[in-house]
């Protein structure tokens, strides 16, 4: 994870350090570079639970990684993606107000508030685009065990589900009826976050089933609909940092948002930091589109309807007979959203002193018109060509040697210093556990 940076690029050269760091301290193994995942194990519980340590927090977060695999399977744990977090100043909120009829801008949190809430509801109108853009995920191996083997092509190993874009974010990953009750609204950040707290506490028959404890302790934090927020497999997120402790619907309904989280973001299997910077360019152009666009609140109508053109662009968005709406294909509709955003595109690139929106935009274009082909495309062919998994091992190795080869001396030595640091602070953080570990935990899950 990166700190906060002014530019896409400043925070692509942070990751490019800690790329390297990484890959020099793993010895031979190498960082998987594709979002469904290599061969699998025979059975869950051989695939190993996230580890944080032995305090109290941390054991929590494990116990919680537990329960998503009594909840989904742990090989959805499995399955990677880039979380692309973004915000806006207050300047620029202030003047977005104004443009829409409250200029005095006294009222800065409800401002923000609004403006981010704004922002999402036009990000899952053109979720969908983001998917044909970015999506890289149209194959996996036949170890990854699916429910719906028809959906696919076999090629040896490699099961390809011809036309899609993004299998990770398909109805592959962590869908449950459970979270299908919760009907999440979007228009408000006091009904977004009151929908998620009351599906924390309400309890689920099927995760009652499953029980709370067993020899080995908690199978999970608790039997409702949702153990934590988090839970809750959302393509994007309002956001705030936490403090220590504090759920994060707390520390949205304290303080209110202050970045969003964009979740729909696949791994490029091509890009050694699994994101390149033209996608990060696209990503923060189409989503500064997104906070200037008129953005009426959704209607149950309208969510059905943003839900099923996402859905249906997950397994078959390449396919020429998916429409976006009468008469009209996806990669058309997609090519009229971007006709108008060349002058978004070029306040970009003089506010950062780049190119880099107005190059993304072209290649956006270009893939749009079949003039090169989606990265999906790419990954799909590599796949047919290879194999799943040899065509990752074969990126993983071509990233690998890269990095070695990256040198920075004085970057390596203070990601050193601060693991040191970590591993210090972790050990602090478990002598410092107060109370017994459930207390712990009900005090967490039933937080004010």
């Amino acid at each position: 994870m990166t700190g906060t940076h002014p530019t896409a690029q400043a925070a692509l050269e942070e990751l490019n350090r800690l790329q390297a760091y990484a890959t020099g301290v793993i010895g031979d193994e190498l960082i998987w570079p594709l979002s469904m995942p290599c061969a699998l194990p025979d059975t869950d519980r051989e695939i190993p639970l996230a580890y944080y340590g032995e305090s109290h927090i941390g054991r929590l977060k494990t116990v919680y990684r537990r329960g998503l695999g009594f909840r989904y399977g742990r090989q959805m744990q499995t399955i990677a993606g880039v979380h692309f977090n973004l915000s806006f100043s207050d300047a620029f909120w202030q003047w977005r107000a104004a443009i829409d009829g409250h200029p005095d801008g006294s009222n800065l949190r409800d401002i923000r508030d609004t403006g981010y809430f704004q922002t999402i509801r036009n990000f899952r109108r053109i979720q969908w685009i983001f998917m044909l853009l970015t999506g890289a995920s149209p194959a996996v191996d036949a170890s990854f065990r699916l429910l719906a083997t028809d959906r696919f092509s076999l090629s040896d190993r490699t099961c390809v589900a011809r036309g899609a874009t993004s299998l990770r974010m398909s109805d592959l990953g962590y869908q449950s009826t459970a979270q299908e009750s919760i009907n999440i609204c979007f228009n408000h950040l006091d009904t977004y976050c009151h929908s998620l707290s009351e599906a924390v506490h309400r309890s689920w028959p099927s995760y009652e089933g499953i029980g709370l404890k067993d020899q080995e302790g908690f199978k999970q934090l608790n039997t409702a609909v949702l153990q934590i927020e988090n839970e809750y497999y959302s393509s994007i997120r309002p956001k705030r940092v936490q403090a220590p402790g504090e759920r994060p619907v707390r520390a949205l309904m304290n303080r209110g948002v202050e970045y969003l989280e964009i979740r729909a973001i696949d791994l490029n299997p091509f890009a050694r930091n699994g994101i390149s910077e033209t996608e990060a360019g696209l990503i923060t152009l189409l989503m500064t589109a997104c906070a200037l666009a008129d953005s009426p609140p959704f209607t149950d109508a309208e969510c059905v309807e943003v839900n099923g053109i996402n859905a249906r662009t997950t397994w078959a968005g390449r396919q020429e007979t998916q429409t976006f709406n009468a008469g009209q294909s996806l990669l058309d509709a997609a090519r009229e959203f971007l006709a108008p955003l060349d002058g978004v595109a070029e306040l970009l690139d003089q506010a950062h002193q780049c190119t880099l929106h107005t190059d993304a935009l072209m290649d956006a274009r270009a893939r749009l018109s079949a003039e090169c082909p989606l990265l999906s495309d790419e990954v799909e062919q590599a796949a047919m060509a290879q194999g799943h998994v040899s065509f990752g091992i074969e990126m993983a190795r071509v990233h690998q040697s890269n990095w070695k080869n990256y040198q920075n001396p004085e970057a390596q030595r203070e990601l050193q210093q601060m693991a040191a640091e970590s591993l210090t602070a972790e050990a602090d953080l478990a002598s410092a556990n107060a109370g017994s570990f459930d207390d712990f935990v009900t005090a967490y899950i039933n937080q004010p």
